[in-house]
């Protein structure tokens, strides 16, 4: 046989190679020979005359060359890899096989494993520590509909072995790594955590979680509630921009679906709608190819709810229509999908039934928790529609949650709507900027900035946000300027209705006055 495999390794022995992953290993000509032939030999102990009559033949060496090349090989291979056998020589003990590992197909939706986390404690009691993370992180990771998460037991076999998250990739036919450790020292624990693109080994994303060790089950499924609230965004980031520079004819039809869920997902909030028919004409493509595609089906409910909150469609009641058309198909295609569900809440919410859309979205967080923007819709649409004193708790909630979301202007533009609810203003205002600095030019923090500046008694900011989302998006102004509001609440609608048109100069500043 010219090549075999062990471990993550494939020795070529015509090109005199050693391969770990798709990279080659700098290795001696001796160390290759004496790892050649031992693994030619490995039915047997072979006697150390033996090896230096084949690895140094016709040459009188000491000793000491072989033991140095033994711990070259133990050091590459791992410290089990090559037994010594006092008295009569070395086995190699690794499993060779004449086949090389199974390649499986990644799929055509993000594709992730947790491995076992690497305990660092010192007390024997919490050993079960580290492996229960990894428990609770695949069981969280798979509430998300979009990812394919690899079974936990599939996972453990790669706790003992050399890692090469390449080979690992090919293995389980994922895209992505999830690695670990966790240490623990007197009555607290460290949890790092890092997400590896495991189809070129790079980093994506890490993260220390530092918490109390009292209640162990309740530490371990906090933070790791933590790392999958932070971990999932990542994986989106990450995926979008593998997406974007994949060719469409190279993509299947949940690729296509899933850019059309990137572009509109980046600019969500954003005036333009060219993203917006972009995402759209990506979603037609792929239910051409799948007419059963939950995900192409979500992005054109989620294009019709931006367009009808822009007031960017010439039929705001047809475009209402297809959205929650749209959504119930994405729903049918998977009751699971909590996505599909917030997006059909909101779409209820812009076709004046709160009732319904509340009730949605509330089912929508019970079925995946730990989706920071469906907490944040819930927070600013309890404040609009609900219990306001709610708002704000959830909303801050999604913040924590994720607190390096590629959405995060979204989320803090929530919080800042949540806030003006309940009025404090200044808050709100301070909401508004943030969301801006991570959404520039984007209509929504702008809008928010206006009001919360007349609430705040700050008219010349208030103006300042005013004109400028006049420029970027007239009829968003238009609608707002004529009473069209996302609110059933009485009292907020009356207070950003009057202070929009204070902020535009409609309206004399003791308006405000008496609703603040």
């Amino acid at each position: 046989m010219d090549s075999v495999w062990f471990a993550d390794f494939t020795l070529q022995r015509s090109t005199r190679r050693l391969i770990r992953g798709s990279e080659d290993v700098a290795i001696g000509a001796r160390a290759f020979d004496l790892l050649d032939m031992l693994v030619a030999r490995r039915d047997r102990v072979v006697g150390r005359d033996e090896i230096m009559k084949a690895v140094w033949p016709g040459t009188v060496v000491g000793e000491n060359n072989l033991n140095v090349q033994v711990a070259n090989l133990r050091r590459i291979l791992g410290p089990n890899a090559i037994v010594t056998v006092p008295g009569r020589g070395l086995r190699f003990a690794l499993d060779v096989t004449s086949e090389g590992p199974s390649t499986l197909r990644l799929p055509d939706r993000p594709s992730v494993v947790v491995l076992p986390f690497s305990n660092l404690g010192t007390d024997p009691d919490l050993v079960w520590l580290a492996e229960g993370f990894v428990e609770d992180i695949t069981t969280e990771l798979s509430r998300f509909r979009d990812l394919f998460v690899v079974a936990r037991n599939s996972a453990l076999v790669y706790g003992q072995t050399p890692r090469d998250v390449r080979v690992i990739s090919r293995e389980l036919g994922v895209r992505y790594v999830v690695e670990g450790s966790v240490r623990t020292a007197a009555d607290r624990v460290r949890v790092t955590a890092q997400l590896i693109d495991a189809s070129t080994g790079g980093h994506v994303w890490a993260e220390n979680f530092d918490r109390d060790l009292a209640g162990h089950f309740e530490t371990q499924a906090r933070v790791a509630r933590a790392i999958v609230t932070c971990l999932a965004p990542q994986i989106d980031r990450a995926e979008a921009e593998r997406i974007r520079t994949a060719s469409p004819v190279d993509l299947t039809a949940h690729g296509l679906a899933l850019r059309g869920w990137s572009v509109i997902s980046a600019g969500d909030m954003g005036y333009d709608v060219a993203p917006r028919e972009r995402a759209a004409d990506l979603a037609r493509q792929a239910l051409a190819l799948d007419p059963e595609s939950g995900l192409a089906w979500r992005v054109l409910a989620w294009v019709a709810w931006w367009n009808v909150y822009h007031a960017t469609t010439p039929s705001v009641p047809g475009t209402l229509a297809e959205g929650i058309t749209a959504a119930t198909r994405a729903i049918a295609a998977d009751p699971t999908d909590h996505h599909g569900r917030r997006l059909r809440a909101l779409l209820h919410f812009m076709n004046d039934d709160p009732e319904a859309g509340l009730a949605e979205l509330r089912q929508a967080h019970e079925m995946n928790p730990n989706c920071a923007v469906t907490l944040a819709w819930l927070g600013l649409y309890e404040g609009f529609h609900g219990d306001a004193t709610r708002g704000v708790p959830l909303a801050e909630a999604a913040l924590r949650r994720s607190p390096r979301d590629p959405s995060r202007g979204s989320l803090l533009a929530a919080l800042g709507f949540a806030q003006f609810a309940v009025r404090n203003y200044a808050a709100a205002a301070e909401a508004a900027d943030a969301a801006l600095a991570e959404a520039a030019g984007s209509a929504t923090p702008l809008i928010l900035g206006a009001i919360a500046w007349v609430g705040a008694g700050r008219l010349d900011r208030a103006a300042d946000a005013f004109a400028r989302v006049e420029r970027i998006a007239p009829s968003l102004v238009e609608a707002r300027l004529a009473g069209r509001w996302l609110t059933t609440n009485a009292d907020y609608l009356a207070r950003a209705h009057t202070f929009f048109r204070v902020a535009a100069g409609l309206a004399p500043p003791e308006a405000a006055d008496a609703l603040r």
